[in-house]
């Protein structure tokens, strides 16, 4: 059969013969098939190929394989193809549901050790769920997909790498093409085991770049990588256990090695082109919904070189135009827009200087990569070009200042004499806490309440739950210095309050009025402005109020972005001069 499927593309009187063969050992009127249908098997399973069910079950192997190797889809027999499948389908819809209701869900299939029911269900399966103009039973998406995608033939730990890639695409096409309903039934099956789906999801990212030495197509590997970035955007927005589970499995690392993967500079075809960039432009869109989550998972993908990958797809896409057809446009759209937007979320958090000196690093490495694109005219590049530079702008001014900002002291050691030597060591224990030396790691540590400990344990259970982090001492240290020279810099002090009083009258003396800085905004510096303590009264410690009215401080409250989320920082700066200690050119 495997021979005639191959001849199906050499002529229209060799596929008609194909078909014609595929419909006989398909057919299921008759009455021994019913009675199948109905649970009556056979209680000795035949070894014989000609037998009914082993018959169907290879005749739907061969044209599965023809199909994914497009031998069925040649100019010559295209058209006749697609109208013989059409009418296949209601015998490939009954035979699937009948393999799925009494051999593979019972886990039957030992019994029937001629052929494997398993290969044979994923590979149709995958085919069949591609094909939006056919109409198939929805319970094979709702019931036989998730029971195929957590179970694997018997005494199999795990789909082989053919198997797999099929599973994956039968699993990326329900999110294409199923109904909203069918989708939301799908996607509470693989809620059942996230941890396990998440496994799945990355072991089988593990098996393709295990096979990429021998592996000579790669449009099968650019396709695979391409459904699981499709597939884990899907999911992170519909399932908020899955997203976790897949977040515990480090997917960002393996996203990111898929993007180096996919935007290395090789000789692309239209089609390899085309899935690069759907790789990139759907694995971006999930980069943005991990980003979401707080300033920790920017601050990681920044050290797995996010935005480098993101230069390179640019780069790969401006230097093969010519490959671009219409329908593609949309892609590198969604790229170009993904990038923009990846550009301006680590732009409102450059107050965390852990992000900020990531970034730096970024600019250098990503600058030989877009000198190219710089001068294009293309409107889509022309808005990245214009973002870059604001990013880089922003970037370098703030380094320029928290370069003058030392790190005095280390850890949660308060006896910390501080350090000029900018090298510090992290604790290995939680990766979080910097220290200057080894004798406040062991002075922070001997505090039974105050130091390091209590912490450490709360970082690494974070962590084990791929929580978000909260803000590092040296981050928070870094964005208070960062704050005193932002209100000595600021000139509009009087026009503030003037504009303040114009539109809400003069303030009451025992309402503080409180400064704002706002780090939500893409710009060099923060936005200010001023209110009266009374609007936000929940949200001040009463002791800090207390002492703001007693005039020995003034009240600040900074709004810092944590992902999705923001942070609203509350604290008394004393009423002294702020000069005090810092360089003129770290106020100037």
């Amino acid at each position: 059969m495997m021979a005639l499927g191959l001849q199906a593309s050499q002529s229209r009187l060799s596929r008609r013969a194909f078909f014609h063969v595929m419909e006989e050992n398909l057919k299921f009127n008759t009455v021994s098939i019913q009675d199948m249908q109905r649970g009556r098997f056979p209680l000795v399973p035949s070894l014989d190929p000609k037998d009914v069910l082993n018959l169907s079950c290879s005749s739907m192997l061969v044209l599965a394989t023809c199909l994914r190797d497009q031998s069925l889809l040649k100019p010559v027999s295209l058209p006749g193809s697609i109208s013989s499948m059409v009418a296949l389908m209601p015998a490939i819809s009954f035979w699937l549901c009948l393999f799925c209701d009494h051999i593979i869900l019972p886990s039957r299939t030992p019994e029937f050790t001629f052929i494997d029911f398993h290969h044979s269900v994923v590979f149709i399966l995958a085919w069949t769920t591609n094909q939006n103009t056919y109409t198939v039973e929805p319970k094979l998406y709702t019931d036989y997909l998730p029971f195929l995608w957590f179970h694997p033939p018997p005494g199999c730990t795990k789909y082989n790498l053919d198997d797999a890639r099929a599973l994956f695409t039968a699993v990326d096409h329900v999110f294409m093409a199923c109904n909203e309903p069918q989708r939301e039934l799908f996607v509470r099956r693989l809620e059942e085991n996230s941890t396990l789906t998440a496994n799945l999801f990355i072991q089988f990212i593990v098996d393709e770049f295990a096979h990429i030495p021998e592996e000579s197509n790669m449009i099968l590997l650019y396709q695979s990588f391409s459904t699981v970035a499709s597939s884990t955007f899907q999911l992170a927005y519909k399932s908020l256990p899955i997203h976790t589970a897949l977040l515990k499995n480090n997917i960002l690392k393996w996203m990111c090695r898929a993007f180096r993967l996919v935007t290395r500079r090789i000789p692309f075809t239209d089609v390899t082109l085309t899935l690069a960039a759907k790789c990139v432009g759907m694995g971006s869109g999930y980069i943005m919904r991990a980003m979401e989550d707080g300033y920790s998972y920017i601050h990681q993908l920044l050290g797995y070189n996010i935005l480098l990958y993101m230069f390179k797809a640019l780069r790969n896409l401006y230097a093969h135009l010519k490959l671009i057809g219409q329908q593609f446009k949309a892609v590198k759209t969604i790229i170009e827009d993904n990038t923009v937007t990846i550009m301006h979320t680590v732009i409102f958090h450059f107050a965390y200087v852990s992000i900020l000196k990531r970034s730096k690093k970024a600019i250098f490495k990503i600058q030989q990569h877009i000198d190219g694109i710089l001068e294009s005219q293309d409107p889509g590049l022309k808005q990245v070009c214009k973002v870059w530079t604001e990013f880089v702008d922003i970037a370098t001014y703030r380094s320029n200042i928290f370069r003058f900002i030392s790190d005095s002291s280390c850890g949660t050691n308060e006896k910390c004499p501080g350090t000029s030597v900018r090298k510090f060591m992290v604790c290995s224990g939680c990766q979080f806490t910097l220290y200057c030396s080894q004798t406040c790691q062991r002075d922070d540590w001997s505090q039974p309440s105050t130091g390091h400990r209590p912490l450490c344990a709360k970082i690494r259970q974070i962590r084990a739950d791929a929580g978000p982090l909260p803000m590092s001492l040296s981050d928070h240290s870094a964005y208070e210095s960062f704050n005193f020279r932002s209100l000595l810099k600021y000139e509009e002090w009087e026009e503030l309050f003037d504009k303040y009083i114009a539109e809400n009258g003069e303030p009451d003396p025992l309402w503080p009025m409180i400064w704002v800085l706002d780090y939500r905004a893409v710009n060099v510096e923060p936005a200010i402005h001023i209110q009266s303590s009374e609007q936000c009264v929940e949200d001040i410690d009463p002791e800090t109020l207390a002492k703001a009215r007693e005039g020995t401080g003034s009240l600040v409250c900074c709004i810092i972005p944590d992902g999705q989320r923001t942070i609203g920082k509350m604290e008394l700066f004393p009423d002294i001069d702020l000069h005090w200690g810092l360089p003129s050119d770290f106020i100037q």
